[in-house]
């Protein structure tokens, strides 16, 4: 039995009409290891489609909805997906690129999508003859005739910030490395904690609330959609359907900690038993709040799409090594290297190398030499920065390719971004380099401001910062904005950010 489906006034048996869609895509005539595109936001077809293409050895793969149209064409090329389910409103951005001999499905966007979103009449028409309509599709399929088995790889697309979006393929004929696997990416979820009555808050085409996802529903009693978060919501969400276990980033906690006092101080959270966090880093101080809030419930993981999970901490774990993301399972080693590639003393910076049972299952989508960017020798590199205390605690510094080298001295940016977060005036921040006529590089900061502080003096905060830091690691140029954008994992969009600086730049010339 898969668990219970909710989204806002609708509800369904997780596994009621799995076989229809099973059914269906079988009397498309795919085969195993065949792709099934998924275009669509937070909704029952999605969990639909994705279970009866594994039922019938089809391989899943999400597409980014907030990606552009070249990226979801590129995906879709580079995948050979046979099927492309979408959401109408999403169909009508890609449909012209979808490649020729690829069925289209169209899914109407329910209620409370169109409510979330906003989402027009127009925006919801539906296709007509360029696509199967996905209720008839689904109400005229005959049963299933194929033995049930599970595809041979799975297939995740990176966010594809620094370029085209990256297939990484996993091998699932290892059936014990996939095992281990799933339980140590289930533990580190508090998916072990049992019952489960979770709440999806992100995006389900993003890798981590995937597998998230498909893990409670495959061990869970409820999944509650969210079509898009909201804090208050939020919190009537996991009154109303005795809420257990969810999967946040950062910004959800400082939306939460935002809500006023009285609101926080009526709700009941007991039923709370394991809410995970991962992808981007919490300022300490919203994590603390919220374990306050909460209670020792909030577990974090340090993971990559390619290998898993890294290192897990609970909360107590977390109040002792504050800012740390834990120590590595069973399985999984972390050493810290030099530009050499020479070890380097416990406490000392470098990069983070990694080595686990489970790298050997992974390769790129038509992309061989990539491999070479990710592995050395047996150990395999992300890029991040970082160092192991004297309790084998790993704490994460900066990615290596935003390094600043301003005047010859080297300056990772998440230093100032720490320095800056502990600013009365700042919520959310984030830091970058910028060409310098003088140094080569300096370093520019955008900065989110709390409520009541639109209007905070910029010259103040870069006087403040040059005083705790010194000059050269203070920024050169800080600038505001009321929201920061962000990545579908929670990240700031860092690189989206120096663009635009760049951009304005160049407008000026």
């Amino acid at each position: 039995m898969l668990a219970t489906l909710i989204s806002g006034d609708r509800s369904l048996p997780g596994d009621r009409r799995v076989l229809q869609a099973a059914g269906a895509l079988e009397a498309l005539g795919l085969q195993p290891g065949d792709v099934v595109a998924l275009l669509m936001r937070n909704d029952f077809p999605f969990i639909e489609a994705t279970f009866a293409a594994d039922r019938m050895g089809l391989v899943a793969v999400p597409l980014n909805w907030h990606g552009t149209a070249d990226e979801a064409a590129h995906i879709l090329q580079d995948s050979q997906a046979r099927v492309l389910i979408a959401h109408s409103d999403l169909l009508q951005t890609v449909r012209a690129q979808v490649p020729a001999g690829c069925t289209i499905v169209e899914v109407k966007p329910p209620p409370e999508i169109v409510q979330a979103y906003r989402l027009t009449p127009v925006q919801c028409a539906m296709a007509g003859a360029l696509a199967l309509d996905y209720e008839a599709w689904l109400s005229s399929a005959p049963a299933p005739s194929r033995t049930p088995a599970p595809p041979p790889y799975r297939l995740l697309y990176t966010s594809g910030t620094t370029g085209l979006p990256k297939g990484v393929r996993r091998d699932t004929t290892n059936k014990e490395l996939m095992g281990v696997m799933g339980l140590r990416t289930r533990v580190a979820h508090g998916l072990e904690i049992r019952p489960i009555r979770a709440v999806m808050t992100g995006p389900l085409y993003h890798s981590a609330p995937n597998i998230y996802a498909q893990n409670c529903v495959r061990f869970g009693e409820v999944l509650v959609l969210m079509p898009r978060f909201d804090a208050r919501q939020l919190l009537a969400l996991i009154t109303q359907h005795r809420i257990s276990h969810m999967h946040a980033v950062p910004t959800m906690f400082s939306r939460l900690l935002d809500l006023p006092q009285p609101e926080r101080a009526a709700f009941d959270h007991s039923v709370i038993k394991a809410v995970v966090h991962g992808a981007a880093m919490c300022p300490p101080e919203i994590k603390r709040d919220m374990i306050a809030w909460w209670g020792p419930v909030i577990l974090e993981y340090y993971a990559a799409t390619e290998i898993g999970i890294i290192t897990a901490s609970t909360s107590q774990q977390w109040l002792d090594h504050p800012g740390s993301v834990g120590c590595t399972p069973e399985g999984v080693r972390v050493r810290v290297v030099s530009d050499q590639g020479d070890e380097v003393p416990t406490g000392e910076q470098g990069e983070i190398m990694i080595e686990t049972d489970v790298a050997s299952l992974v390769t790129y989508q038509n992309r061989p030499e990539a491999v070479e960017e990710l592995r050395r020798g047996n150990w395999v590199t992300l890029g991040d920065i970082g160092y192991v205390d004297a309790e084998n605690f790993l704490w994460i510094c900066d990615r290596k390719k935003d390094l600043v080298i301003s005047g010859g001295v080297n300056i990772f940016p998440a230093e100032l971004e720490r320095a800056a977060a502990q600013l009365e005036a700042v919520r959310d921040c984030v830091a970058f380099g910028i060409p310098d006529r003088d140094l080569g590089e300096a370093l520019a900061l955008y900065i989110e401001p709390h409520p009541g502080h639109e209007n905070t003096d910029l010259d103040a905060i870069r006087d403040a910062l040059a005083k705790s830091l010194g000059r050269m690691r203070a920024p050169k140029v800080v600038r505001s904005l009321p929201v920061l954008p962000r990545e579908d994992s929670g990240k700031i969009a860092r690189r989206k950010l120096r663009q635009v600086y760049l951009d304005s730049l160049a407008a000026k010339a």
